[in-house]
């Protein structure tokens, strides 16, 4: 049976749009087997589960249109309004642009999802789709897409806040790609189910009660870790599956952000807290907007023999957190936390990653380490090149070590297009401008400017030639 959107989302004019659609492309087929009428109807299906946009729903649908050979005349008198037949065009010529090991393909379609936000959304839940029905294409393609979409579609699904979209990505490629490591944690999973539901199931009774008591409104749900992220968890903390504390989750969703600190005193007072796990995300939030506190507690006798992280936040931040900003009706915030400095440098990292192309687990592994657990910082010159750097690092080390200008012609730096000091220490994702001139600074404005032991040998041996012949002369 074809997937359709919601009974709620079927108004007349999107039923007029998928009748035009059905009408054209029923007899029209993808490579993976399907009909372009069926597969406009997946997509939409896919988008409503984020945005209830009734112009998204019907781009959606309609989006294949111009794969017809008459396909221009049809979408000219399609019930699509100018706006939409633009975004269909759009999505047309990006239709066969893959981001693979070409960071200038990634920057073609950051380019294009800077330029109408919409495109993201709608690329995003045609990945999803196509990674949900992965079955449906040949061995090779469906490699080529769990590669690119667990390096890359998932990382920006993760900058976006698409928390749902993102766990079914990875979980879905990494069965894939390692079909030996996911099924050997899928058995670790089978042999702790017992324990583990048992423990949640005590634990939500526990706190519910607790939280009741004091009066406030709550609504508890419990989660598992999900299959990719616990491999990740096990690799970069270097931890036996058993030995995870954050494998088991509740979340207590209260009504206010006042409630979700209240709530937080009450699980530490009830249960004992793992000290340094407290993490407040509403106070901090993260660079994609997700807001929650976590906090981890010790196994409690009679309720919990594991730790279980406990998560605390609003309905609203809940809904955030799920679906992402594309939660909302406008997506400008789209663009701007794709295109945040941070977000760039983790995509190129992984596109660096990318490029290992892992076979073996032991690849896997090494791409898996330097994707989400690169001690360099990533920086970017004006022309958009990308450079590792070894942190901390300041303006004038990253000059004299990744661009190799000669010290003493540097007067100035711009990073981010801003003025600052030689001295400013760099974080990932800037960008840095190195400003040079005809008169040196002070020796000592040089040497004090400078993090790295190589850069101030490489100081003081320039400094101490110019010395000698200045002497000379």
């Amino acid at each position: 049976m074809t997937a359709r959107p919601p009974a709620t989302a079927r108004s007349s004019r999107l039923q007029k749009v998928e009748a035009y659609a059905q009408r054209y492309l029923k007899d029209v087929k993808r490579g993976s087997g399907e009909t372009y009428a069926s597969h406009g109807r997946e997509l939409a299906a896919v988008l409503s589960e984020t945005t209830k946009d009734e112009s998204m729903l019907a781009i959606a649908i309609a989006h294949d249109i111009l794969v017809h050979p008459d396909g221009k005349e049809l979408l000219a008198a399609s019930p699509l309004n100018t706006d939409e037949k633009s975004i269909v065009e759009r999505m047309h010529q990006l239709r066969r642009l893959h981001i693979d090991a070409n960071s200038d393909d990634l920057d073609m379609v950051i380019g294009a999802f800077m330029e109408d936000p919409r495109l993201m959304l709608l690329r995003m839940a045609h990945r999803l789709n196509d990674v949900r029905h992965i079955k449906r294409f040949n061995k090779k393609r469906r490699k080529e897409l769990a590669h690119e979409t667990l390096h890359m579609y998932s990382a920006i699904s993760g900058r976006l806040g698409f928390h749902r979209w993102r766990w079914q990505m990875e979980d879905i490629c990494f069965m894939e790609l390692q079909p030996t490591i996911a099924k050997k944690i899928q058995k670790e999973f089978e042999t702790w189910k017992r324990i583990d539901h048992a423990c949640l199931k005590h634990t939500h009774a526990f706190l519910a009660n607790k939280l009741r008591e004091t009066g406030l409104e709550i609504s508890i749900d419990e989660r598992i870790k999900g299959l990719y992220s616990t491999y990740r968890k096990m690799v970069l903390k270097n931890r036996n599956f058993d030995k995870l504390t954050d494998r088991l989750a509740l979340r207590i969703l209260v009504p206010t952000q006042d409630d979700c600190y209240r709530a937080l005193g009450i699980v530490h007072s009830s249960m004992h807290a793992i000290p340094g796990r407290l993490k407040d995300y509403i106070g901090t939030p993260k660079e994609n907007g997700y807001r929650s506190i976590h906090t981890v507690v010790y196994p409690l006798p009679g309720v919990s023999v594991l730790p279980i992280e406990i998560q605390i936040r609003t309905q609203q931040m809940h809904e955030e957190c799920e679906n992402g900003i594309a939660s909302h009706t406008t997506y400008k915030d789209l663009s701007y936390a794709l295109n945040s400095q941070p977000s760039r440098a983790n995509l190129f990292r992984n596109l660096e990653s990318l490029k290992m192309l892992p076979h073996t687990p032991e690849e896997f592994e090494q791409a898996l380490r330097k994707s989400f657990n690169e001690e360099d910082i990533v920086l970017f010159d004006p022309d958009n090149n990308l450079y590792h750097v070894r942190p901390p690092a300041t303006a004038l080390d990253f000059a004299c070590l990744s661009l190799h200008i000669d010290p003493l012609t540097i007067t100035g730096v711009r990073i981010n297009g801003r003025f600052h000091p030689l001295a400013t220490e760099l974080h990932d994702g800037d960008t840095v401008e190195i400003v040079t001139g005809a008169i040196p600074l002070p020796y000592q404005e040089y040497i004090k400017s400078c993090q790295h032991a190589q850069t101030k040998k490489l100081l003081q041996s320039i400094i101490k030639k110019e010395k000698k012949q200045k002497v000379r002369v």
